[in-house]
């Protein structure tokens, strides 16, 4: 980016774009209120003229995320981890910002919660017409929400596709092993592994970084395979595709 940082600060971090890191805890100052923190990206930004202003924005993205507009007077360490959850993603959103990354944002909690926090950034995502980007390991959390995936292995990135397709038909063998692994309400299948351990990224291989542990792999694998659309809209980097 030609941005310098303070520039990429003024005019996109926070208010173009934010960030729901993974731990909320780490992300939240423990001896601060919350609703002062999550009032902090407006008056950085010089978006209000006064405390009853922001914290009038506060209770509405509170709102919005389900939290008591009591919290806001709270300590972080009185909240549960879903409500700090909640509360950092109060905090990201406060500003309307057009694109919000969630690095893992249901991880460490328990289901019913990780559940309840899905269908809140569902509505968001209808209500404000944001845009999410979701970070994530744990698959059956993207499937639903994500209108596209895209699937990365070893840094580079395997497959992308519009979540139709590719939670109905995945066409990398690494994305195709991904989805066999994973346990389904509504169909009786034998769980699969993948085997080995990925590469190490200080010495990555040469050719497809994925073939040491692909069950398909062909003496073209020895070389690197590009990113092609096999589809539209449904780009793989695979020579069984090319």
């Amino acid at each position: 980016m030609n941005m310098k940082d303070e520039q990429f600060r003024q005019e996109m971090r926070w208010t173009k774009l934010a960030m729901v890191s993974q731990s909320a805890m780490n992300s939240l100052n423990p001896v601060i209120k919350v609703g002062k923190q999550v009032a902090e990206p407006l008056f950085v930004h010089n978006m209000v003229d006064s405390k009853d202003e922001a914290r009038e924005l506060v209770e509405e993205a509170f709102d919005r995320v389900g939290v008591a507009r009591d919290f806001l007077d709270r300590y972080p360490f009185e909240l549960s981890g879903g409500m700090r959850q909640r509360s950092v993603i109060a905090m990201a959103l406060v500003t309307h910002p057009e694109l919000v990354f969630l690095d893992e944002p249901t991880s460490a909690l328990d289901v019913l919660t990780q559940t309840n926090i899905m269908n809140a950034l569902k509505r968001i995502k209808s209500e404000l017409e944001v845009t999410f980007t979701l970070i994530t390991h744990d698959v059956s959390t993207s499937s639903e929400l994500a209108e596209r995936a895209m699937v990365m292995y070893a840094g580079h990135v395997v497959e992308i596709s519009d979540a139709e397709h590719f939670f109905g038909e995945p066409l990398h063998p690494y994305s195709k092993k991904l989805m066999a692994s994973i346990p389904t309400l509504h169909e009786d299948k034998d769980l699969e592994f993948i085997p080995g351990k990925p590469p190490d990224l200080r010495h990555p291989p040469e050719g497809c970084r994925f073939a040491a542990r692909c069950p398909a792999r062909f003496d073209r694998c020895d070389k690197e395979p590009p990113l092609e659309e096999v589809k539209k809209g449904h780009k793989v980097k695979c020579w069984l595709h090319t």
